[in-house]
């Protein structure tokens, strides 16, 4: 149960990247392969704990998750009025945009010790 927790991160970021690469493949058939690639770093980094990447990875996804904020306010603000539509595009952009931004924290958290 503890190793579970302790890669925690690495499994919500893989399932978010496995739901990136599935949507791409199956809403409109699109082989994404910087998705797919997206992936096997993870994999990469749950089986071997590199604290390198793993402090790369974070960085990357946490500027990437503030760069979509910024993209989920932009297409609320391209709705012509506020409707249930827009605000479900708001709290579900937003929700996947602190679950990236948090798990890039905890993993800068967790491999932070042991990079100095």
């Amino acid at each position: 149960m503890k190793k579970a927790l302790t890669i925690l991160p690495e499994l919500l970021l893989l399932g978010l990247s496995t739901y990136w690469f599935l949507e791409n493949w199956f809403g409109i058939q699109y082989f994404n392969s910087f998705a797919l690639v997206v992936m096997l770093v993870l994999i990469f980094q749950i089986f071997f704990q590199n604290r390198y990447i793993a402090f790369t990875l974070a960085a990357l996804i946490a500027v990437f998750s503030i760069y979509m904020v910024f993209a989920v306010i932009s297409e609320f603000h391209d709705f012509p009025s506020v409707t249930s539509e827009a605000l479900q595009l708001l709290s579900v952009g937003l929700f996947f945009c602190f679950l990236l931004f948090s798990s890039s924290f905890f993993l800068v958290y967790k491999f932070l010790p042991r990079l100095f």
